[in-house]
């Protein structure tokens, strides 16, 4: 009896030493023995002092350097830390301010990580920024894109999802064993998927294979990061604010971790967004294949937003119709532009040189200007606008043609709401 107590004591002594033991992080410098650019640039990114701020008692570690008007904020994915980006921070910090940051294990939800991000901005002075976010950064930037979309100027989502049950389904018996796993034996299972699936979709790449055994990694982080992953929101693309947001999906057509329905769900779900398709280079195309990458990103962030210079038109037709100014009118609309709208069941023609006689005539206005919505279609584009007079309100449709990179008003459509 006593035997087999002590054998029970040790078996038990045994498997909580098993569990207690932490992951092994290796050293990517012993692991990976070339001298390339690519290590030898991140060799220079790690010696790079990083920031720490507290939020709600977490604290957060990031990273923010470089030169430039514009900020890019890179959001890493499930197993990544501030580091993932190192190729891509070092590639565009000469031109822009650069940030990356490292989501805390703590963190387990979508508003959580929202807000940490949000205190990051604030403490740099951050006002408007450009957005970068793969995998699970890609999910948390489509949800900042959802909830700050006036601060955002262009986003990319790569190598990323929508919000779906599918992830959640497929991993619901693992969500419910993982919690009861030892750190060691979950790390264990993460090296195999790394050497099965994830690095031979990359071409094999040593840097790859070398680099993400060394970023840091925990059961905590894992489990929360997965909470993440599968939390819940609904976008709204559809919503002008958002439609205006130039939007990049990078995808790769062999991606380990993202499967095919989802990738297809996502550009669906963003049916206004640039997609760029990656060829066999799986998940991490930003880490095994960074020079396309790299370029990839700087092609977009180079484009311009034809949303905005849309908008110049708009608020050339807005003002000048606030100040009565003609010339800021003329700007707007094509010498050929005609106004529509129904009278007594009669559909009514006025002609711009009336418009203009009519603005004249009733001069400075007080009136609260909305855009509603608008869709752009190579150099066509509708555009649904608001006026609020003190007594009145219309909302027009107007029709645009693009002509030597000027947007002009050729049709406007206008109905009164109601008077007061």
């Amino acid at each position: 009896m006593k035997k087999m107590i002590l054998l029970f004591v040790i078996l038990f002594v045994v498997i909580l030493i098993i569990y207690m033991i932490p992951a092994i992080r290796k050293d990517f410098f012993k692991s990976y023995s070339k001298k390339d650019t690519a290590s030898m640039s991140l060799d220079e990114f790690m010696q790079k002092p990083t920031k720490t701020i507290e939020v709600a008692g977490i604290k957060w570690q990031y990273l923010t350097y470089g030169n430039g008007d514009k900020t890019i904020v890179f959001a890493h994915g499930m197993g990544g830390a501030y580091n993932l980006w190192w190729q891509q921070m070092a590639y565009f910090k000469d031109h822009y301010r650069v940030l990356s940051y490292s989501l805390p294990e703590e963190i387990n939800n979508l508003e959580d990580a929202s807000k940490g991000i949000l205190k990051i901005l604030e403490k740099e002075k951050i006002e408007n920024f450009y957005l970068v976010g793969t995998s699970m950064g890609g999910y948390i930037a489509q949800y900042l894109t959802h909830k700050i979309p006036e601060r955002i100027e262009k986003v990319v989502f790569s190598n990323t999802f929508p919000p779906n049950i599918l992830i959640e389904t497929k991993n619901k018996k693992k969500s419910e064993i993982i919690p009861w796993m030892p750190e060691i034996l979950i790390s264990y299972f993460g090296q195999k998927k790394l050497h099965s699936d994830i690095v031979p979709a990359a071409n094999n790449s040593k840097l790859l294979e070398a680099f993400l055994p060394s970023l840091p990694f925990s059961k905590k982080q894992f489990i929360n990061r997965y909470y993440v992953v599968v939390d819940k929101f609904i976008p709204t693309p559809c919503l002008y604010k958002i439609k205006r947001i130039p939007k990049l999906i990078i995808e790769s057509d062999n991606d380990p971790l993202v499967e095919k329905s989802l990738r297809e769900n996502l550009k669906e779900t963003y049916p206004d967004a640039s997609v760029f398709t990656f060829h066999n280079q799986g998940h991490f195309p930003y880490i095994n294949d960074a020079d396309k990458y790299n370029k990839v990103l700087d092609d977009f962030f180079k484009s311009e937003n034809e949303y905005k210079k849309l908008e110049q038109t708009i608020a050339s037709y807005f003002n000048g119709r606030r100040d009565a100014n003609i010339t800021l009118l003329q700007q707007a609309f094509s010498k050929n532009a005609n106004l529509f709208t129904v009278k007594n069941s009669v559909i009514l023609k006025i002609s711009l040189e009336n418009y203009f006689k009519k603005v004249m005539q009733d001069g400075k206005t007080k009136v609260k200007t909305t855009i509603l919505n608008a869709d752009i279609l190579r150099n066509m584009a509708i555009c649904k606008t608001r006026f609020d007079y003190p007594n009145k309100s219309y909302v027009d449709y107007l029709t645009l043609l693009k002509v030597k990179d000027n947007w002009k008003i050729t049709t406007k459509n206008f109905v009164l709401l109601d008077e007061k």
